[in-house]
């Protein structure tokens, strides 16, 4: 996709679904992440978790997929600004939408797309939000 393929409004989309353990337990231990709800569901439930607590680097990345798979590359990517509002466990569905806010053209052709981003949980409750930038040929 291009950057005169990008118009104000369109949304980029990806879709999660059925969030596995089994992976939580892996970016834990990639991260050499020492919090105990990632990998233990023992420690997960008895904080009251409905299972493994995903990592926030993995729900950013997730965030990040449908602009990247556009641009090609992850070195377009100029800027990202986010918040996080809650939180996402194993079994969940969450949803990555990032909607255009303005396209900016440069004289050399391409240009920076300004996209909202959104991380949604299957009952609506937004996990994650905020921005991102990225250039577009």
């Amino acid at each position: 996709m291009g950057f005169d393929d990008l118009s104000v409004g369109d949304e980029l989309v990806t879709t999660v679904e059925d969030l596995r353990g089994e992976d939580m337990k892996l970016i834990a231990a990639l991260l050499q992440d020492p919090y105990p709800p990632h990998y233990d569901p023992r420690r997960a439930e008895e904080l009251g978790y409905p299972g493994l607590l995903n990592q926030g680097p993995a729900n950013l990345a997730y965030m990040l997929h449908p602009i990247l798979r556009e641009a090609a590359a992850p070195s377009r990517l100029e800027s990202f600004d986010t918040r996080f509002h809650a939180m996402v466990f194993e079994g969940e569905t969450v949803t990555a939408t990032a909607t255009v806010e303005a396209t900016t053209p440069e004289s050399d052709g391409g240009g920076l797309v300004e996209f909202a981003v959104e991380l949604t949980k299957e009952n609506g409750e937004t996990a994650v939000d905020g921005t991102a930038t990225a250039r577009f040929d």
